[in-house]
């Protein structure tokens, strides 16, 4: 009885903390601090790292970084929201996946006028009856104690309308270190400067 009551406790623990992380997103979706800045894209990247680092380690998740740093003119919050978001989905594919060495790729570009983000792991990619919703709300292919359905979703919101690019996504394969890999790859297209568009 006693580990039933524990088992209890551990899913209301588990319910409300996924409710709080539910709310949270909705909040900071909503927050009025959108401010328009100029930082430089490979800091942003660091820093979602740093708050994330924890979770790396514990999955032994390597991340690999070809990053043509530049200066943009854009939202960082939600620009930095929709990285960790992206983080945050390849870590939960990767830590449930066999796969020996866990990898996330992020490859970042531009052009005169444009930034392009490629992010990418090797966690086999999203089924094919899935891969055309998975931007939809509430769609989400992870048990409902560990996903709101909700970060790509919002994340496609904030790219869209905030950031005034685009996002989409594919399954990809690649090589590294000789080993051939699959996983889902975001591409993510950006203006360098918010403003002229």
């Amino acid at each position: 009885h006693e580990q039933e009551f524990y088992e209890a406790l551990n899913n209301i623990n588990k319910t409300s903390e996924h409710l709080s992380n539910t709310i949270d997103d909705f909040r900071n979706f909503f927050s009025p601090n959108k401010e328009m800045n100029k930082f430089y894209i490979s800091q942003l990247i660091k820093k979602s790292k740093d708050l994330i680092k924890s979770r790396f380690d514990k999955f032994n998740i390597k991340v690999i970084e070809n990053i043509d740093d530049i200066e943009i003119l854009s939202y960082q919050n939600e620009l930095f929201q929709v990285i960790l978001n992206l983080f945050s989905n390849s870590i939960d594919v990767l830590s449930s996946s066999q796969i020996e060495n866990k990898i996330i790729y992020i490859k970042i570009y531009h052009d005169e006028n444009n930034l392009y983000i490629e992010f990418l792991d090797n966690g086999g990619g999203i089924k094919d009856e899935f891969i055309n919703r998975v931007f939809e709300p509430y769609f989400t292919t992870k048990h409902k104690s560990q996903g709101t359905g909700i970060g790509l979703y919002m994340s496609k919101i904030l790219v869209d309308n905030n950031l005034k690019g685009t996002i989409f996504v594919e399954n990809y394969k690649f090589l590294y270190n000789n080993i051939d890999y699959k996983g889902a790859k975001f591409n993510i297209l950006l203006p360098i400067n918010v403003d002229k568009k």
